[in-house]
This record gives structure tokens, C-alpha cells and sequence, in this order.
């Protein structure tokens, strides 16, 4: 479970629960709240958790129960390096 810190300041936690099918694979969320939960990440806890998700990925590459939240991690990765880059820019113009 990777954790990081929304802007509020309140944990959050990726995958949110660890909910397995009848077959012990581990539940992932739906996509769709992937970009929301993106958005969620402090601004300073974007690259921080960003090596969390792929550390994470890493050391569970070969389970397979954890293989749908693996491809998830790095979804979510890639959404919050996108957003870090883009606010960087924004910040670098301003």
C-alpha cells in the first residue's frame, strides 16, 4: 500500500483497500477514479509518491494477485507526473 498526503493534509492511500476476489487477487478500483485521485496528491507529495507507486509496482511485480493494482500504480504514476509537469510549466511561466 503506497501512502501520500492530500492537500489538505489528510493520508491517502493507494490502493484504498485490499479487498481480495475469491480467487485472492486483489481488487482494483474502477479507472475512472484514477484522475480524480491524482488531483487529490499535495503538490509537494507528487514525486515523492510518484517513487512510491513505482517502487511498489517493483516489488510485486511477480505476484500475480497484485497485478491489476500494479497496472494501476503505474496509471496513476503517469497521471501525477502529467499534472507535476504541467504545473511546473504554469509555474515557470508565471
Amino acid at each position: 500500500m503506497s501512502q501520500t498526503l492530500d492537500r489538505a493534509g489528510r493520508p491517502i492511500f493507494f490502493p484504498p483497500w485490499l479487498e481480495t476476489d475469491e480467487r485472492g487477487v486483489i481488487r482494483a478500483i474502477p479507472d475512472s477514479h484514477l484522475p480524480a485521485l491524482a488531483e487529490r496528491v499535495a503538490p509537494d507529495q507528487l514525486f515523492p509518491f510518484i517513487r512510491r507507486l513505482i517502487n511498489s509496482t517493483s516489488h510485486r511485480r511477480r505476484e500475480a494477485r497484485w497485478a491489476d493494482v500494479n497496472r494501476q500504480r503505474l496509471a496513476l504514476a503517469r497521471l501525477c507526473l502529467d499534472r507535476a509537469m504541467t504545473e511546473a510549466i504554469c509555474e515557470a511561466e508565471a
